[in-house]
């Protein structure tokens, strides 16, 4: 694909020189600083000076309505424009210098670089002006209507796509599609039909003529017989019935004549219909205005009547009502349940809120627990060891008083002096162990005090343990509570968003019932016109079928009065045996011409038909190519549309087949939000106009591209004022998608986009001169 990647100029506009190197892929918006005049702004500082060395160069003329030397600048006599061009596929530059001399003259030279390398062949010479313009254009694969209409767009050449006539839109697609080699193939046809169907009409009135001298000779030759067997009759009572079919013969032509005359009339009456119903369907007369004017139309000519159109949309206007009234339900049901909704998660949320704040107590609770838990366990712990080391000591105590009873047990008193002592052991001192055992019975009873006072405290630090066990089992007990509440209260909510979800689903399909209703109630228009156009075609057939019918119908009578007319002659002149033999072989003579008639007219008509099939093949095919391409021009426009953020989507409906086989050209444009109908182009702002406008141009750019040869194609928007009436926001999103699309676009406007943005082009003029600052 080719892109325009340098432009340079001397003496154009309000330049002396001009240099800019366009930046590739990004949009750069370019306005003006007018020096010279404050109150202008950027008003005549020389922006379309950029547009107007494009379109020169490439063309050879100015985009505005003026004369090729008014570009020049005021103060020199000629100008220079060079536009430079890459193609990354072919690796090739191309270069157009074009030079406009003031006294009118005119050069032009076209130079290629292939692999780096010039070419020194003929190869881009051409021997005029216009030769090169042309060669121009196929070099880029595109066509000067395509590039004022998708590349550079300005308000001096500009037309949209939707606003433009039935006629240029069908050219433009057919231009998409290809059809227009399908028109020279059916012309071609066509062509070769003609003199077929001239023949074929000469062919048919011999036959008819043929038929009418052989009807009137087997009529003749049976009177002959007639008259021979009854020689009653007279030779003057035959002529005067003979001279009686000629005048009943005449009189048929004259009443054949007459009524050719009526159905030439009528069929003159039919086109004038025709053309008003044409204009009635491109006016925006609503469905049942159209009705009334068709049915006043179709009335007088007798042609077939309509279908009951106003029973069919009073039956669909019928249903969409009764879908609006179950649509209000579901909205009320929706509002229902988003209240409950809010109720129910309001609800959920409180409790998840007071669950937050218990379980964070609980933490801390159970946390305090655990610590307690773990004191008293150490507590227990050290009890546990000092009871048993109390143990202990009190065993050893108990063992040693027993073992000083047990000593005791044997002591023996002298009845003299009263000394115990011990026969085992007299060195063991009784009073000793005496003052021994009581000392150990003090300590023992100071360590069971000891024991007493360890089990208790145990005892109370059990009983704490068993409090905090039962406190943490308590807060367990109120965690599943929560728990279970707020299941109870999620369940709830999800039953509201089932019976939410339900109610929505409803809606959106009683919505698509009502969309899919109202797409057929906005294509009934097209259809009553389908039918109406289908009647005046079947009318139009019927008539012709007549006509030739009657012609015909001529043809055989007047072959009749010639074949009465020799007869008569051959009467006065001959006796009646001679009238029989000369009518018997005019009759042979005849049927064998008839049937070499009939079987070249079954030749002719058998060309006729399979040319006609050629060409019914045709316009097949180019109804299928031109919806294919109008199918596809509606889908990537939307895709547009979505990608710069616009709710409006575009509809257009093709050729259409008529029940005889016709096919209608006509483009119908729909305009939808919400699946609904939203009315004319026209009706919207201008704002919106630009956005879907936008969207076309980039559709259509893309189809142009895509259509041409391999290598060739040009990437490259030049939008001149023509998005001037989008706010800051609306040029940001637009810029957004056509960066993101790559195409190198240059947006002449009056800086109407925020300061950040990156791509700024400014064009100065002080002192009646004008000159480039990039800022990016």
């Amino acid at each position: 694909m080719w892109k325009l990647s340098e432009i340079t100029a001397e003496n154009i506009c309000s330049f002396n020189n001009l240099h800019y190197v366009l930046n590739q892929g990004v949009t750069t918006l370019v306005f003006g600083n007018n020096m010279d005049n404050d109150s202008q702004g950027s008003n005549g500082s020389g922006k379309s000076a950029l547009i107007e060395c494009i379109a020169t160069g490439i063309t050879g003329s100015p985009l505005r309505k003026m004369k090729n030397e008014e570009i020049i600048n005021d103060s020199a006599d000629e100008c220079m424009i060079r536009l430079e061009f890459f193609n990354d596929t072919s690796d090739e530059v191309f270069v157009i210098l074009r030079r406009i001399l003031r006294k009118g003259g005119f050069m032009v030279e076209c130079l290629i670089k292939r692999e780096g390398k010039p070419i020194t062949t003929d190869e881009a010479v051409r021997p005029s002006v216009d030769a090169y313009n042309k060669y121009i254009l196929e070099k880029l694969g595109i066509t000067k209507d395509e590039l004022y209409n998708n590349f550079l767009l300005s308000r001096h050449k500009y037309q949209d796509f939707l606003s433009s006539s039935d006629k240029d839109k069908k050219e433009i697609i057919n231009r998409f599609s290809n059809a227009s080699l399908v028109d020279i193939a059916m012309d071609k046809v066509l062509e070769d039909k003609k003199p077929v169907d001239e023949a074929l009409h000469r062919a048919e009135l011999k036959v008819a003529g043929l038929d009418g001298r052989i009807e009137m000779l087997a009529e003749q030759i049976q009177k002959e017989e007639a008259s021979t067997r009854e020689k009653a009759r007279t030779k003057s009572q035959r002529l005067a019935d003979m001279e009686k079919s000629i005048g009943e013969k005449r009189a048929l032509i004259r009443d054949c004549k007459e009524e050719m005359e009526i159905l030439k009339a009528s069929y003159t009456e039919i086109e004038k219909a025709d053309k008003q119903m044409q204009a009635l369907e491109d006016s925006e007369s609503s469905v049942g205005e159209c009705l009334e004017i068709i049915t006043g139309l179709l009335a007088p000519l007798q042609c077939g009547s309509l279908s009951d159109w106003n029973g069919i949309v009073a039956e669909k206007k019928d249903k969409i009502e009764k879908l609006s009234g179950e649509l209000s339900l579901w909205d009320m049901a929706l509002e229902e349940t988003k209240k409950e909704l809010h109720e129910a998660t309001r609800k959920r949320d409180a409790f998840l809120e007071k669950y937050r704040v218990f379980s964070e107590n609980m933490k801390v609770k159970v946390s305090g627990y655990d610590e307690e838990l773990k004191r008293l366990e150490m507590q227990i712990t050290g009890l546990t060891g000092q009871i048993t080391e109390l143990g202990k000591q009190k065993a050893t105590l108990t063992a040693a008083i027993e073992n000083l009873n047990n000593k005791l047990a044997g002591t023996i008193t002298c009845p003299v002096c009263r000394h115990q002592f011990l026969l085992s052991d007299e060195n063991f001192n009784v009073e000793a162990a005496r003052r021994q055992i009581k000392e150990h019975e003090t300590e023992k009873g100071k360590l069971e005090n000891l024991l007493a006072e360890c089990r208790k405290q145990s005892e109370s630090i059990e009983e704490s343990e068993k409090k905090i066990h039962a406190g943490k089992r308590d807060l367990t007990g109120q965690n599943v509570t929560w728990e279970e509440k707020i299941q109870e209260a999620e369940k709830s909510r999800r039953t509201v968003v089932g019976l939410q979800e339900e109610a929505c689903q409803s809606k959106e399909r009683v919505t698509r019932s009502i969309n899919s209703i109202q797409t057929e109630l906005d294509g009934i228009r097209r259809k009553l016109f389908d039918e109406a156009f289908s009647l005046l075609d079947d009318a139009y057939k019927s008539i012709r079928r007549n006509i030739g019918s009657r012609g015909e119908d001529i043809k055989a009578a007047e072959s009749a009065i010639g074949i009465l007319e020799n007869t008569m002659k051959e009467l006065k002149e001959s006796s009646g045996s001679d009238i029989l033999v000369s009518l018997e072989t005019s009759l042979k003579e005849y049927r064998k011409q008839s049937s070499e008639a009939v079987t070249e007219r079954e030749k002719l008509e058998k060309q006729a038909n399979e040319l006609m099939r050629q060409a019914d093949v045709f316009l097949q095919f180019k109804s299928f190519l031109a919806n294919t391409k109008i199918a596809a021009l509606a889908k990537v426009t939307n895709e547009f549309l979505e990608s710069i953020g616009s709710d409006i989507r575009l509809h257009l409906s093709g050729f259409t087949s008529l029940k005889s086989g016709k096919v209608r050209e006509k483009i119908s444009v729909s305009l939808l939000r919400s699946g609904m109908d939203c009315g004319s182009f026209d009706k919207f702002s201008e704002g919106e106009k630009c956005r879907v406008n936008l969207a076309t141009i980039l559709a259509m750019q893309k189809l142009v591209n895509g259509n041409c040869e391999e290598d060739k194609g040009l990437n490259l928007i030049v939008l001149d004022e023509i998005l001037s009436p989008v706010d800051e926001d609306g040029l940001a999103s637009m810029f957004g998608v056509l960066n993101k699309s790559g195409i190198t676009t240059l947006v002449i406007s009056h800086g109407n986009i925020s300061e950040s943005y990156p791509y700024k082009l400014i064009i100065h003029k002080k002192n009646g001169q004008s000159y480039i600052n990039n800022l990016n």
